[in-house]
């Protein structure tokens, strides 16, 4: 039944989160080809922002990959995949304004993204360790195990959780510019819009499959903590 239970949750998060990447790909690859009417690039688009916002320390630079665009808020520098980098379309200007959202965020202090940055690397290491340390307490019939797994990998989901408003407030801040700056349409802010709701997705996917394992997590343990002890057999007679 537990290992029904298990194989059941990992499927459907798998299955959740393929649909939801299998989204983002064909959002980002349909606006891609789109050229925006100002037909200035991610980077140019990011160039500008910044500077609208008296932001003149922040770094844009390209990087290898698809979709790898990220802000590193230690660096203060906004990465951008090249695709996003050198391309005039309305993805690329949507994907680089979301990047520059993050960097505003860091410009005034925005608390949700200064405590991600703070735990991150704690719950990196919580969520590699905390998902095998319970299913081998699992395994082992160890509860205490089972709990400290199942609490690792609970710090972990709520980091997660916290990326939700910082990358919905991000996009938020991203529109916001790109209408402050009149750089794109009303037919392309629709397209922009669906890029970046795209990708948060791909955020929300990642919690509720975290979220999927530690309901089992908590119901392993559970059952763990509170199942009866089998009854001591009375002692041989004399």
């Amino acid at each position: 039944m537990d290992d029904q239970a298990f194989y059941w949750i990992a499927g459907l998060a798998f299955v959740f989160s393929l649909i939801v990447r299998q989204k983002l790909t064909a959002t980002y690859r349909r606006w891609s080809q789109i050229p925006n009417q100002a037909r200035i690039s991610g980077g140019r688009t990011a160039q500008l922002i910044l500077e609208a916002n008296q932001m003149h320390r922040v770094r844009i630079r390209p990087s290898r990959g698809t979709l790898t665009d990220h802000y590193n808020p230690r660096a203060k520098e906004i990465r951008l995949s090249e695709s996003v980098y050198g391309t005039p379309s309305v993805a690329a200007m949507a994907i680089a304004a979301h990047e520059s959202g993050h960097a505003i965020q860091d410009e005034v202090n925005y608390v949700p993204l200064e405590l991600r940055s703070a735990l991150a690397p704690i719950a990196a290491a919580a969520a590699r360790f905390g998902l095998p340390v319970a299913v081998g307490g699992m395994l082992a019939g160890m509860p205490a195990l089972i709990q400290a797994g199942m609490l690792a990998y609970a710090g972990a989901l709520l980091l997660q959780f916290l990326t939700l408003p910082v990358e919905f407030n991000a996009s938020k801040r991203a529109l916001n510019e790109l209408e402050r700056l009149r750089l794109l349409s009303d037919q392309e802010k629709e397209g922009a819009r669906k890029v970046l709701r795209a990708a948060a997705l791909t955020y929300v996917a990642g919690v509720a499959s975290s979220a999927g394992y530690i309901i089992y997590l908590v119901f392993v343990a559970g059952r763990s903590l509170f199942r009866k002890p089998p009854p001591v057999p009375p002692p041989p007679a004399a």
